[in-house]
């Protein structure tokens, strides 16, 4: 340490600036990136929250003494303790999110009015359809009206309960009918007296979702709605196996489907003349015997104990045979209730880009369009993947056409962003590539320069000899190839050598100014000696 302090003192004011300013940048710089490296990366606690909500949740966080920061709709805060404070929060009831639920009851207050309870009732009733409608994943934010009438005692003043429903879409979505119906039924269901057509949905953009149906018609719009998911699932399918082929964004496909909406009862019932079943069958067969007896009238025939005298009487004979069969004649009674939409006819129009070559000299792309035997692929294709019958009169093209023109690196597959990978890299492994740069261009520079002024310093300063042959005789072990002869060396200022000088060569590229000093002494006093 003494050393070290010593060699610091011996600095130039030049050289103890420049070892400063260093240390005091580079410091700097190692806070500047240990602080850039360690920076709280900040997530989205909740977004889109009412301004009650995004109150009372900050107040917990300053309980919490959690950091967090807050934007124009958004709550941000560190992101190792997102998913931790989203489950403490949901434990103590926030967000609340549409409005106040039935927790509006947990505190009993004696003095309210049968007024507030009932206007307590409805909020809480709002509050909580509203929670249950915004459960949906297409929906943001809901607000939920309810008239709610009085109970009267006579029937004909009896009125009916009407809701409007206000629902905030998230970006992109949509519902479809049948989800519009189900948050009517949901509703309707929830309040008692409310009918689903006393529910009126309007959605953030001011049109009405909810449709009234026609008895005659039917759900038209549900129909409608359904031809079109089903068009756009052919659409799709299309797409999926010539993309591949062809390329991305370079097919469009567009679908008509007529659809049987008409729903249908049909009874049959068939007899087969040539189908008998034997049913039943039944055998009588029937045989008789009659005859009356005959004698000589009188007494003596009559009289007991007499031996009647008999005469041959008439006698009768019958025999009757029956067979009845019975034969069923086969019949087939069939009740058959048509399905609702029954496609009867399908096309598809599919239009499908050519090939594009680079011209021989320059960057233009050239239009190739393709060959009869590809269009003709392309159509198979198309029919075996819709279902094509032709008997049912369905009906499929695939036309070859130009589309817009389109740049090279708009056809050329997507690159991967390496800036934004490098930035990531560069974050973790700045510190170290600081550290190696610090190290070979500051600290080893500096350590250098040190070490050869600390060995300049050192050079003691020794009183001159008064001729060169002292020089001569103290040097002449260490230079064997100096010259022997004696040379008067007048006094020089400022002229230091070294006490203990081991290589005459070295000192002299060390010291170039002080070696070529004394050689130019040495000239001189050899021309101050020939012209005396």
């Amino acid at each position: 340490m003494p050393n070290v302090l010593e060699i610091v003192k011996g600095w130039s004011k030049r050289t103890k600036v420049i070892v400063i300013s260093t240390i005091i940048v580079v410091i700097s710089s190692l806070i500047l990136l240990f602080s850039w490296t360690q920076k709280t990366d900040y997530q989205v606690l909740f977004s889109n929250l009412t301004e009650s909500d995004a109150g009372a949740i900050v107040n917990k966080l300053n309980e919490m003494k959690v950091p967090f920061k807050l934007t124009v709709n958004s709550i941000l805060v560190p992101a190792p303790k997102v998913y931790e404070l989203r489950l403490q929060l949901a434990a103590q009831g926030l967000p609340v999110g549409g409005g106040i639920g039935f927790e509006i009851f947990d505190k009993t207050d004696f003095q309210t009015t049968d007024f507030v309870q009932k206007l307590n009732y409805k909020r809480a009733l709002e509050g909580e359809l509203s929670r249950t409608i915004s459960s949906l994943s297409e929906i943001d934010h809901t607000r939920v009206h309810l008239a709610l009438p009085e109970k009267s005692l006579f029937v004909k003043d009896k009125e009916t309960a009407t809701a409007s429903i206000l629902v905030k879409l998230k970006p992109g979505r949509s519902l479809s009918q049948s989800q519009v119906q189900g948050i009517v039924h949901l509703v309707s269901s929830s309040i008692e007296g409310l009918n689903p057509g006393d529910i009126t949905i309007v959605d953030n953009n001011g049109t009405m979702l909810t449709r009234p149906s026609d008895d005659v018609l039917g759900l038209t719009t549900t129909q409608l709605e359904y031809q079109k998911k089903y068009e756009q699932q052919v659409e799709t399918t299309i797409k999926d196996i010539l993309e591949p082929v062809i390329g991305k964004d370079r097919v469009k496909v567009k679908v008509s489907a007529d659809l049987d909406f008409s729903r249908t009862e049909k009874t049959e019932e068939k007899f087969d003349p040539e189908g008998s079943v034997l049913r039943s069958e039944q055998s009588m067969k029937e045989k008789s015997q009659s005859g009356s007896p005959g004698g000589v009238p009188g007494v003596q025939s009559n009289l007991p104990g007499k031996p009647g005298t008999q005469a041959q009487g008439q006698q009768t004979q019958s025999q009757k045979e029956s067979d009845t069969t019975n034969f069923e004649i086969t019949k087939v009674t069939s009740h058959t209730l048509m399905s609702l939409g029954n496609l009867r006819k399908l096309s598809a129009a599919v239009l499908v880009d050519g090939m594009y070559k680079e011209k021989k000299g320059s960057k233009e792309l050239t239009y190739v369009p393709r060959t009869d035997d590809e269009i003709k692929r392309y159509d198979d294709l198309v029919k075996k993947a819709i279902g094509y019958t032709q008997t049912r009169g369905d009906e499929v093209s695939v036309v070859n056409m130009p589309f817009e023109p389109v740049a090279k690196e708009e056809i050329a597959p997507e690159r991967r962003d390496w800036l934004k990978d490098a930035a990531m890299v560069a974050k973790y492994f700045a510190p170290l590539i600081v550290a190696i740069l610090f190290y070979f261009f500051i600290v080893r520079p500096v350590i250098k320069s040190l070490s050869q002024e600390s060995v300049q310093t050192q050079i003691p300063v020794l009183p001159l000899p008064a001729s060169s042959a002292e020089i001569s005789k103290e040097m002449k072990p260490e230079l064997p190839e100096a010259r022997t002869r004696e040379v008067p060396l007048p006094p020089v200022e400022e002229l230091a050598l070294k006490s203990e000088i081991t290589d005459w060569s070295q000192w002299v590229k060390d010291n170039p100014s002080q070696a070529a000093t004394l050689i130019k002494e040495w000239v001189q006093t050899e021309e101050a000696e020939a012209s005396s």
